[in-house]
């Protein structure tokens, strides 16, 4: 491989969560918000195979809830029920006390579930990754919805 198509491979991967590609003018659009913890741990199965089972962290799921009410999320959305949200923010934790831990955050469309923004990182520590995400995704926010609206082309 040439030293060049190195570096832009380099750079490429390097790029930070919030460089992605989002859809901007959903973003721009979203009032109001249905929030969705989920957090799961490996366990041994007890079955005496070598699988591991998967048991949903309940103690995890309220630290990321806790966490994430200390933000100012709930000052850019109404926080509703999911049948009445235009956005699903669904947090996923995977192992959190463990050091392979890790967690994403994906916005979706209520009405389409279609993907709007995500976010995913390897926990170094849970607070500082579940309020940083959340910057991130309000910042993405708030950016789409300062841009200048697109108007339709005369027909």
């Amino acid at each position: 491989m040439k030293p060049m198509s190195i570096l832009l491979l380099l750079f490429l991967t390097a790029l930070p969560a919030h460089a992605q590609k989002f859809d901007l003018d959903a973003l721009a659009k979203l009032k109001a918000a249905a929030l969705v913890v989920k957090a799961e741990s490996t366990v041994s199965c007890g079955d005496g195979s070598e699988d591991t089972c998967l048991r949903n962290d309940t103690d995890v799921a309220t630290q990321v809830r806790k966490i994430i009410e200390s933000t100012d999320l709930w000052e850019h959305f109404t926080q509703t029920e999911a049948t009445r949200a235009d956005a699903i923010i669904q947090f996923k934790v995977r192992n959190a006390k463990t050091a392979s831990g890790s967690i994403s955050v994906e916005v979706k469309d209520a009405d389409t579930n279609k993907s709007l923004f995500w976010e995913y990182r390897d926990i170094v520590l849970l607070e500082n990754d579940v309020v940083r995400m959340i910057s991130h995704f309000l910042k993405v926010h708030e950016d789409a919805k300062a841009r200048p609206v697109k108007k339709a082309p005369p027909h």
